[in-house]
């Protein structure tokens, strides 16, 4: 267990998921790889994109594709659920799961999306979402982010941060691996 980890990345590909979001999504994973990485002997990546349904892909699927479909969260937790139970079982992988989105999702998705997470934390060393807030965000955007659902689940094993701009990946990274 000491030797091996696992980090799984999920990204929303979503319409409101533009090139800036995703590279300051890019940007934080990129971050985190090389932090986990440095901690292990073995290091294997998980890539899963999510729009309304969740895929398993390559790291250029990952970070090219796009939709201009809806969000559905809970997919791509049940995706990461999935790949842990078939693949990387917490007693002998360190599992790390890592979730970036601009906060939207379906209303009718929150109790499953809280469900899953609950779920997903339990397997994990560190769940952590990172929340690329967008720029021209609507009025009932703070109310119905995904953030505000996850804070619940916020501990030693969750955490959640916001990234609006290239300069907040540093802080936001430090608040992932901080106290």
């Amino acid at each position: 267990e000491e030797n091996n980890a696992v980090i799984i990345y999920m990204m929303d590909v979503s319409g409101s998921m533009g090139q800036r979001k995703k590279f300051l999504a890019r940007s934080f994973f990129f971050l985190l790889y090389q932090f986990i990485r440095s901690k292990y002997d073995q290091t294997e990546v998980i890539f899963i994109s999510h729009d309304m349904e969740a895929r398993e892909c390559s790291e250029e699927q990952f970070f090219t594709r796009g939709s201009s479909g809806g969000t559905i969260v809970s997919s791509a937790y049940n995706e990461a659920l999935e790949v842990i139970n078939k693949r990387y079982h917490p007693s002998s992988w360190n599992v790390y799961a890592f979730h970036a989105s601009d906060g939207d999702n379906f209303g009718h998705d929150t109790n499953d999306m809280l469900n899953a997470a609950t779920k997903l934390k339990s397997l994990c060393q560190l769940f952590g979402y990172i929340e690329i807030t967008p720029d021209d965000a609507p009025s009932w955007y703070d109310e119905h982010k995904i953030s505000n659902h996850l804070k619940q689940l916020i501990g030693r094993s969750m955490k959640c941060v916001t990234v609006k701009q290239k300069e907040d990946i540093w802080k936001a990274f430090k608040v992932m691996f901080g106290n």
